[in-house]
């Protein structure tokens, strides 16, 4: 019984911190003012998690990461598993999608154990075949990652192209960007980047669930 109360609780907490953290991505407005130059990249070592990492200085906005997603994953009708944000000014992008987070919290709240994050490079994989289309990750998840699917009733997310780079190739988002903005690695590594931060302003608190993605901010 006791076990019980304390994964209820758990997902809980979890369900509030994504609601009340995550409402700028909610509505596809992220300012480039930086919020958090402070961050310190290196305090949360990983040797076994690849992340992505968004250069804003380089990015053009042209969303062919997001149309070679679309097309290698054959996304369903109505969801995005990358999408481009733009600020507010509309002169600088944010190409974001699962951030594969260390602490995710799609995998503390799922009551049918969906979700499993690989031990050997910390991706985030998502079993339709066992989820129930509870909707719980999706309102846990502060980047909004999950989506749901009206046409199986079940949750569909990006899973980090693991099949490719099992078989030697980037992921197709990252084939793709044609200026470079999109590159991934080991997450300790990409946190090394001179500039590279973990949040922008209106993003939500890197702390709640760790993400796996580092952003160098457009000046």
């Amino acid at each position: 019984m006791a076990k019980s109360k304390r994964v209820a609780i758990s997902r809980r907490r979890a369900l509030q911190m994504g609601l009340t953290a995550s409402v700028a991505l909610a509505i596809g407005v992220v300012p480039a003012k930086l919020l958090l130059a402070e961050t310190n990249q290196d305090s949360l070592p990983n040797t076994k998690q690849l992340g992505f990492m968004h250069n804003q200085q380089k990015c053009v906005g042209c969303r062919l990461c997001q149309a070679a997603c679309k097309k290698t994953n054959n996304w369903e009708e109505g969801v995005e598993w990358r999408r481009v944000l733009t600020s507010q000014k509309g002169k600088t992008y944010l190409s974001i999608s699962c951030n594969h987070c260390e602490k995710p919290a799609c995998v503390q709240v799922c009551p049918v154990k969906a979700y499993t994050k690989r031990e050997k490079d910390g991706i985030v994989i998502h079993d339709p075949e066992k989820c129930v289309g509870c909707k719980y990750c999706m309102y846990a998840c502060p980047y909004h990652a999950p989506q749901f699917s009206k046409a199986t009733g079940r949750i569909t997310k990006c899973h980090f192209c693991y099949l490719r780079q099992d078989n030697g190739e980037k992921p197709a988002c990252v084939a793709n960007c044609p200026v470079g903005a999109l590159s991934y690695g080991n997450i300790t590594d990409l946190r090394k980047t001179k500039d590279g931060v973990a949040q922008l302003e209106g993003m939500p608190n890197p702390e709640l669930t760790r993400p796996s993605l580092v952003i160098i901010p457009k000046a």
